[in-house]
């Protein structure tokens, strides 16, 4: 356990904390030097914590009158913002947020005021504000975006629609309309809005539309309770809507023309239904507003977005043919995580950034706890483990990792945190939070929590202390272990025996050196007996609290010698397990022998985790993976363990020329296999499963020649239709290998297929081709991100631009993408700068590569922002870890 002088340090860098235990901590760093001076803030498109709370500080009472004109067409929209709040004092300027417009007037109290903009925020000088109430109008017009951020506007290849939606999370309110961008000034939303005649428009609120002129229709909203500026709406468009209602709240789905006939829709009101109920009554608070949208937006930035009553979601929740059951269980997911949100996020907020990871961790959690409870995908904690768990440990293991909850000083340093840490960590870490403390009572402290701030701003120490008097338990210890320390904890088992059997059990944990906290676990352990039929089963299990280095565990008198350990059955905690060789031995003949298949899944990760460190060559794991893939019947473990040598196969080929030999020998049979269980595999799933697996490692002569066929037609995989989407994955593979003819193909399918989906996998295809000046032309038309088609297909580039086989194309370039990150960092959007850095600095193992990243690293290191800089470190730490495994495959 760390000591009471470094828990109280780390306690010190939240000032949330101010109730959680005995330390008192000292005040977060502000961003400005100045807290509330407009002659101190920053110019630039981003927000201080200090002008924040300056802000938060004078402002009460605040109410938010918007007109937005969206019918006159053209390139941009026009608005009038009222903003009606109660002012302390006027002894200094005020500042509104307003980034990327212009501004055409603005009055204070019914007086015109000078503006004074810089592009990023209005100053209002202290000469014209008034103490009490005030009113302040601003008459403004800001273009559309592209990017996805603000007010977003599609036109719609297809048929020509426009359609509108807005994402303004984190920071990007103030690209709709002049406002108090941050979550601690909630406040009601009164909306109107003019749209072309046919369109619907849909925002946080109800709301109806009348004729105003000819082809013009005035929509005029319910005002809203007090939201928070980045859960606020605008969508509009000729969507296509339908209706239904769960538990007597109005429910819409709606989604363009082109892909309605696609939609899911009696499944997605399905699933919403079971999550109202289930929601209802875990939260002990029916659904809080007033009706549920939920927008299927074109060219969404994210996969999901909690607007109030209002959500959307990306359009790869719609598959142009009958889904499977991950793209179901996906989507299931998603619509789960938002709904949880509408409660925890909305109805309650946390008072700034450092806090939101709990929204999205909590939503998370609830998603997979409500999945496992309502839905067909009731191992939907196995799926947890699998794929969110695993995204979880490979970012805490980054030389940029963080505590859970981290100080935000700034909104553009939002996605240096905003990772699988405030997800998937954080979800695991509540997981083992309701463990510790009981479920019931973790579900009691919740209900609590939200009834109690309902509407209302809050902090960790809220959540916290409500949770510590459910369970009538002190958490200081487990705040400052779990959330506020980075890093995570190893466990192992070592057990000793005799003719008597298990004389002794000892739980071991491990921290890495940089972050040494050793925490408190609540775990149950199972030890695995043989019952009499070749089956492993979990014959003793016993509750657990691992503290410190060496955990004696009472065991009961006449326990047999077992013939494993795991030391986190069920999967209580964030902590991924140690093998020793004799687990080891067991495992290379006994995996498929373990009766459970999550605890199967725990020791394929630890199995997998030993070819990161080099102690297995990725060869022998592939070989013993498709073993095991051989002959699995439970879909999650097959599913793990055959994305897992996808994975290998990936790293193998960037590790070239050192593993041609064994990939030479290993993609044949894979291929074979592959296409072999996609043929006969008993389910549906199955089959799309193996085919996806066939996909992703096919690269031999005889394998792209079996791609070829499919897409002729002169070959088949019985029971699996060729969709439009399994087409153009065909094709961007013939077109990454130059096969003959992939051209002509992927002219061929782009006339086909004029749907923006086919326009962005046609970009796709295109940059997938190993051609040394096409690469380079596409790079030069990515650092010049504001004059391209959009962050859409600008990620439909990235995507493919540097497969694993094409590293030498990509080193070619090195220079070419190192060299332009400055001026990228200072013009790109940050979302496509976390795009671009994370695809164009892909790991090309080898001594060059990693030390060219390294001395950009030197040279730039001051010149860019915080979200590159984070990706180039990972970047170079990710060429590095490869580099070195060279030696021992």
């Amino acid at each position: 356990m760390p000591s009471q002088f470094l828990r109280c340090a780390a306690l010190a860098a939240i000032p949330s904390l101010m109730l959680v235990g005995a330390c008192q901590p000292a005040p977060e760093p502000q961003s400005d030097a100045v807290p509330g001076s407009a002659a101190q803030r920053d110019i630039a498109d981003a927000l201080g914590r200090g002008t924040a709370d300056a802000r938060k500080a004078r402002i009460s009472e605040l109410e938010y009158d918007v007109l937005i004109d969206v019918a006159t067409g053209g390139d941009a929209f026009r608005g009038e913002a009222r903003l009606r709040f109660d002012l302390a004092d006027a002894d200094s300027a005020l500042t509104v947020d307003f980034s990327g417009g212009s501004v055409e007037s603005v009055t204070v109290n019914g007086a015109d005021v000078e503006a004074d903009y810089n592009g990023y925020f209005i100053t209002l000088p202290a000469t014209v504000l008034q103490a009490g109430t005030t009113e302040v109008r601003i008459v403004y017009t800001h273009p559309y975006s592209h990017d996805g951020n603000g007010l977003h506007r599609f036109v719609d290849p297809e048929d020509g629609r426009a359609y509108l939606y807005t994402y303004l999370w984190p920071y990007y309110a103030n690209r709709l309309l002049p406002s108090f961008d941050q979550p601690n000034l909630k406040a009601p939303f009164n909306l109107r809005v003019r749209a072309p005649e046919g369109w619907t428009v849909i925002s946080a609120a109800p709301g109806e539309g009348e004729p105003a002129e000819e082809g013009v229709t005035l929509w005029t909203f319910a005002a809203t309770p007090p939201i928070a500026t980045y859960m606020f709406s605008l969508h509009a468009g000729p969507y296509r809507v339908w209706q239904a209602e769960a538990d007597g709240v109005p429910m819409r789905l709606l989604a363009r023309q082109a892909l309605a006939d696609y939609v899911a829709v009696d499944e997605w009101f399905d699933i919403t239904r079971q999550g109202m109920a289930f929601y209802r009554e875990y939260f002990e608070i029916p659904y809080p507003f007033a009706k549920y949208d939920q927008v299927i937006a074109p060219e969404a930035t994210i996969g999901g977005m909690e607007n109030v009553a209002a959500v959307t979601y990306g359009e790869q929740f719609v598959q142009r043919q009958e889904s499977d059951r991950y793209q179901r269980e996906d989507r299931a997911d998603v619509i789960l995580h938002e709904l949880a949100h509408m409660w925890f996020g909305d109805l309650v907020t946390h008072e700034w950034w450092n806090g939101m990871w709990l929204n999205e961790a909590f939503a998370t959690q609830m998603a997979t706890l409500a999945a496992a409870a309502v839905t067909e995908f009731d191992d939907q904690w196995h799926g947890f483990f699998s794929v969110s768990k695993k995204r979880a440990f490979e970012r805490d293991s980054r030389v940029t990792t963080h505590p859970i909850e981290m100080p935000i000083r700034v909104t553009d340093e939002f996605h240096t945190v905003w990772d699988a840490i405030t997800y998937q960590k954080g979800a695991s870490a509540l997981k083992q939070l309701q463990h510790l403390v009981g479920a019931e009572n973790y579900r009691r402290g919740v209900a609590a929590y939200l009834e109690d701030n309902a509407w209302g701003n809050t902090t960790l120490a809220d959540f916290i202390g409500h949770q510590e008097r459910a369970a009538d338990m002190d958490l200081s210890g487990w705040t400052g272990d779990w959330l506020l320390q980075p890093g995570f904890n190893t466990l192992g088992a070592a057990a000793e025996c005799d003719d008597q059997g298990l004389r002794s059990l000892t739980i071991t944990q491990t921290a890495p050196a940089e972050f040494p906290v050793l925490r408190t676990h609540s775990v149950d352990v199972a030890l695995y007996d043989d019952d009499g039929n070749g089956r492993l089963v979990a014959a003793t299990t016993l509750p657990v609290t691992v503290s410190g280095t060496h955990t004696a565990v009472e065991v009961p008198e006449g326990t047999p010698c077992p013939v494993i350990v795991n030391p986190n059955f069920n999967d209580w905690t964030f902590a991924p397990i140690t093998l020793s060789n004799a687990d080891m031995n067991v495992l290379r003949e006994r995996l498929v022998d373990i009766a459970d298949p999550l605890s199967r899944s725990i020791f394929l990760a630890a199995l997998l985790d030993r070819t990161a460190t080099g102690e297995m060559p990725l060869a022998d794991y592939v070989d013993y993976a498709m073993a095991i893939a051989a002959h699995e019947r439970n879909t999650r473990v097959l599913e793990q363990v055959t994305a897992s040598v996808v994975e290998a196969i990936a790293l193998m080929q960037r590790l070239r020329p050192e593993t041609d030999a064994a990939l030479a020998r290993l993609l044949p049979p894979v291929e074979s296999l592959s296409l072999q269980k996609a043929e006969f595999a008993e389910t549906q799933d199955l089959k799309l499963m193996w085919v996806d697996r066939f996909l992703g490692v096919v690269s031999t002569p005889a394998g792209l020649g079996t791609v070829r066929a499919l897409l002729d037609g002169k070959a088949e995989i019985a029971g699996v239709q060729i969709s439009p989407e399994m087409r153009w994955q065909l094709l961007i593979i013939l077109s990454r290998h130059a096969a003959p003819g992939a051209d002509e193909l992927l002219d061929a399918q782009r006339a086909r297929d004029p749907s923006d989906f086919g326009a962005r996998r046609w970009l796709s295809a295109q940059a997938a081709r190993p051609d040394p000046a096409g690469k380079a032309a596409w790079l030069a038309k990515l650092q010049d991100p504001r004059s391209g088609p959009g962050l859409a297909r600008q990620r439909a580039v990235m995507e493919e631009l540097f497969s694993p086989t094409q590293t030498a194309l990509q080193f070619e370039l090195l220079d070419e993408i190192l060299g332009g990150l400055p001026q990228l960092a200072r013009d790109g959007d940050l979302y496509f700068l976390s795009n671009y850095t994370r695809s164009m600095l892909t790991p090309m193992c080898l001594p060059q590569s990693a030390a060219a990243m390294l001395a950009a690293l030197s040279e730039f290191g001051e010149r860019l922002d915080a979200t590159t800089l984070r990706f180039l470190r990972e970047a170079h730490q990710a060429d590095a870890e490869c580099m070195a495994l060279r030696a021992v495959q």
